[in-house]
């Protein structure tokens, strides 16, 4: 398959498809949402990086910090913020540590959150229901199903659900982008303006989409938005990045380095202990920025998302995916209008008497790579895919309803 062939490039935007990934031809991967792919720049960062630490004698102080610098100002480009707002964070879960720590939630207080949301998103909040604050889960007001206009429905209803949940006792208000396990959108601009009305810190997880579409941190201005890079960010797994807000400027970091001191740089003088931090949010920067393959793996991801433009991202997938979503509607197969969900994450509501798992199982018997997240198969491409794997994945799906 040649992307060329599926769906032509904009003037002056960078390839994409299968092969800058090195994954086999006979494999269709639709899970980038598990888990996605490394482009080929990325595992090459990574082997420099390796073959760099394998000569420590090469290592100098400078390479502590520079590549760092040099991702932290990627990231911040990438969701459109100042890179002093960026810290590096090791999962989703521990950037969320961070966010929990530095708030004092009052007893009577609330947070709010999306029904069955991403569970880093989750776990960290509930420790405060021994402060007696109250969890306020916000799931969606009826099941996907195969009409259009019932699955629009489903999504207005949802959205308007979690800006009715927000109240004068909101806390805080964590959810995410797009939800991970059917893509839905959620409006974050209605949720940020309800949560400055009302005083509530707010939250999003952006793994799954940062990368993949756009995020204005600048435009939102959200307490706090994390991301781990190993799904829509193309990197590894084991270095994401946090941008933090006003409120945590002078906040306490979960992890106290060495390198997140004023003047760490200077290797000689580390034993005059220094109680002031780096400057900006580095103080809640994860010593792993310091490990050359995840930084360097994150810098050429980033520098490649940034390249293909988030934007033109979204739009290549939507452009891919079009012929297939129009076969699956046909069949019978419920998948949402392309305003109402992420490009890299869609779910497919399946028809009467064919299960989301054994679906799955049967797929991936003809290489055709999905998730089952709730009650949907959940796919999710990204630049290697072509609009000829997301034909493969309808093909296959119209033929087990018909019982091939």
């Amino acid at each position: 398959m040649n992307a060329s062939n599926d769906t032509p490039h904009q003037a002056g935007e960078p390839a994409s498809g299968r092969s800058l990934f090195g994954l086999p031809a006979d494999e269709i991967y639709l899970n980038s949402a598990y888990m996605g792919p490394l482009p080929l720049a990325v595992q090459e960062a990574g082997a420099r990086a390796l073959a760099l630490r394998a000569a420590p004698w090469q290592i100098t102080a400078d390479d502590f910090f520079a590549p760092a610098e040099r991702t932290r100002a990627l990231c911040a480009q990438l969701v459109q913020t100042d890179p002093e707002r960026v810290a590096f964070v090791p999962s989703a879960s521990a950037g969320l540590a961070i966010v929990a720590r530095n708030l004092q939630p009052r007893a009577g207080q609330n947070v709010v959150m999306l029904g069955e949301q991403f569970p880093s998103n989750v776990y960290v909040w509930r420790h405060w229901q021994g402060q007696g604050v109250q969890m306020r889960m916000v799931p969606a007001p009826m099941p996907p199903a195969g009409d259009t206009a019932a699955l629009r429905e489903r999504a207005q209803a949802w959205q308007a659900a979690v800006l009715a949940a927000i109240d004068a006792d909101t806390a805080l208000v964590a959810v995410e982008q797009a939800h991970w396990t059917d893509g839905t959108l959620f409006d974050l601009a209605a949720i940020a303006c309800r949560c400055r009305a009302v005083g509530a810190a707010f939250v999003i997880d952006g793994t799954q989409t940062v990368g993949a579409m756009p995020l204005d941190v600048g435009a939102l201005q959200p307490d706090a938005l994390v991301v781990h890079s190993y799904k829509a960010g193309l990197s590894n797994y084991g270095l994401g990045f946090i941008v933090l807000g006003e409120r945590f400027a002078e906040g306490r970091p979960v992890e106290d380095s060495w390198l997140m001191r004023e003047g760490s740089e200077r290797f000689a003088n580390l034993v005059d202990y220094q109680d002031r931090y780096a400057a900006g949010m580095r103080r809640y920067d994860t010593s792993l920025r310091a490990n050359p393959m995840l930084i360097q793996m994150l810098e050429a991801a980033c520098t490649l998302l940034l390249a293909w433009q988030p934007a033109r991202t979204r739009e290549y997938l939507l452009a891919i995916a079009r012929p297939a979503v129009q076969r699956l509607r046909e069949a019978g197969f419920g998948v949402a209008d392309e305003d109402l969900r992420a490009a890299n994450i869609f779910g497919i509501a399946l028809p009467t008497g064919l299960q989301p798992e054994a679906v799955r199982q049967a797929l991936a018997a003809r290489h055709i790579h999905v998730s089952v997240r709730g009650s949907s198969v959940r796919v999710s491409p990204h630049r290697h895919s072509e609009a000829g794997d997301l034909m493969a994945l309808a093909d296959a799906m119209v033929a087990l309803r018909r019982g091939g």
